[in-house]
């Protein structure tokens, strides 16, 4: 990986020349072009490329050269000039091609003789996530199942392995009735609530709503309602009443997922099925995103919201709602509840579900326009999801450093503009937990330095640095961010 010893300077992130992006019937959103201009490749960790059978180091090199093999035709344009030559001599070779594909089963196969499984091994493998054979994938899908079932204790850390590599795995690869098994399992840990701590709780939620979002685009269907959807869907509701406003957006998120399995069609697929054109949901792939009509997308997002409710209705009592939760000086956590009506099927899980797709295969300008033009823009919850991801942006190595300072300007700019972004006293405490993160960063002290310092850089945003400092001396407590 490159280290990046002198970084140049940053642009104001609130410069006077800047775009509006409007929408009719409601405010403007402001964004400055310099913030996420262009779309950009998928985010990726380059290693030094090896001649043919010679030993690779490590295991994310293996992941990064199977990655290029599987490259689609879009992706490999993209590639730097050593990957491309790498490609098309390896491309002749069918014998290292396949010696390639051996190592990742072996690292597999190494994986299922570890008896302890640390949280490093468990990160090793779910590395080859993306570039695993089918047979590979649910080998491994079946290992991580059964070391959560067989454990006496809950195993967190196999609760998060599975939870990534349902959300990194090629989506072709999901079969309904694992899904449903894995679903019912992770259910019943949930619900067993007297063995739960609270950091279980926060992982096994998160773990179910990555498991809901396959099977919805697997477009499983027919879930047993009396076994798992009626308990499943009372109990995130339930944790609508959580003092964890974390929680309260990830139950919120996983009930919105969980109404969209037993319908024969969800709102994601039948919004993109009026386009004409199907992603692939969380994981899809660079090519879908270039058939993705963005404008026909956000339009079919509005009819979500009119078949809802009147789009007159929404704006206004979204627009006046959050003016009076200003003025009134509800804590955040009120806000945050009173905000989330999980009772019935919302456009911003739609949304988010869109933006997941763009972010993944690095459409940055694309992601900005969703988010600016989105009828859910004023709902709490989408925004407390585009913030999320702006963070795990941020704070992703992955990215280039101009997606990353683009992202932390986008937090700024939803920060400053609060007139215009609804006055949401929830999302500019949410911003603020966010930028303590990055800060505090551990193992990228350089970087999460430089990300923090933009906040008060000569660019008018000193008042933020205040907030901080503010919250840390009335030990205020931070919600885990969680970039998943």
């Amino acid at each position: 990986m490159q280290v990046v010893t002198k970084l140049p300077p940053l642009p104001p992130p609130f410069a006077a020349s800047s775009h509006a992006v409007r929408s009719v019937g409601r405010p403007s959103f402001t964004i400055p072009s310099e913030i996420f201009a262009r779309n950009v490749p998928p985010p990726t960790v380059e290693f030094k490329l090896p001649q043919a059978y010679k030993r690779l180091s490590t295991t994310p090199q293996l992941a990064y050269c199977l990655g290029l093999l599987n490259a689609s035709d879009s992706l490999a344009g993209q590639l730097g000039p050593d990957a491309q030559h790498w490609l098309q001599a390896i491309e002749k070779d069918t014998e290292e091609q396949e010696r390639l594909r051996t190592m990742a089963t072996d690292v597999v196969r190494a994986f299922k003789r570890d008896e302890l499984k640390d949280a490093k091994v468990i990160a090793e493998v779910v590395y080859l996530a993306p570039v695993l054979t089918k047979d590979d994938f649910d080998l491994l899908l079946g290992m991580f199942f059964w070391g959560i079932e067989k454990s006496a204790l809950l195993n967190t850390l196999q609760v998060e392995g599975l939870a990534r590599l349902i959300q990194e795995a090629n989506p072709s690869y999901f079969d309904a009735d694992n899904l449903v098994k894995i679903l019912q399992l992770l259910s019943a840990h949930l619900l067993d609530v007297h063995q739960q701590s609270w950091y279980h709780t926060h992982q096994l939620t998160l773990a179910i709503s990555h498991v809901l979002d396959a099977m919805a685009d697997a477009k499983v269907t027919g879930l047993d309602r009396q076994k798992i959807h009626e308990p499943l869907s009372n109990y995130l509701n339930e944790l609508k009443g959580s003092s964890d406003p974390f929680l309260v957006y990830q139950a919120a998120y996983g009930y919105q997922a969980l109404m969209c399995v037993p319908d024969n069609e969800s709102m994601w697929q039948s919004a993109m099925r009026r386009t004409g054109k199907v992603i692939s949901g969380f994981a899809g792939i660079a090519s879908a995103v270039k058939g993705l009509d963005l404008a026909k997308f956000i339009e079919n997002l509005e009819k979500i919201q009119e078949e809802l409710v009147g789009v007159a209705e929404i704006i206004q009592t979204a627009y006046e709602g959050v003016t009076s939760l200003a003025e009134s000086g509800q804590s955040f956590l009120e806000c945050l509840k009173e905000s989330f009506d999980i009772k019935s099927k919302k456009a911003w899980y739609s949304a988010l579900r869109g933006a997941d797709v763009l972010v993944r295969n690095g459409a940055l300008a694309s992601f900005k326009k969703l988010v600016c033009e989105a009828p859910c823009r004023l709902d709490v919850p989408f925004q407390w999801g585009v913030c999320q991801r702006l963070g795990a942006i941020a704070a992703n190595p992955k990215w280039d450093m101009d997606s990353r300072r683009g992202a932390v300007a986008f937090l700024g700019e939803i920060y400053k503009n609060d007139e215009v972004w609804g006055r949401q006293a929830s999302i500019k405490k949410w911003i603020l937990n966010i930028l303590m993160q990055l800060e505090s960063a551990k193992g990228t002290s350089s970087q999460s330095t430089w990300i923090a310092g933009q906040w008060n850089n000569g660019h008018g945003l000193e008042y933020v640095s205040i907030g901080v400092r503010t919250m840390n001396s009335q030990n205020k407590t931070f919600i885990p961010c969680f970039f998943f």
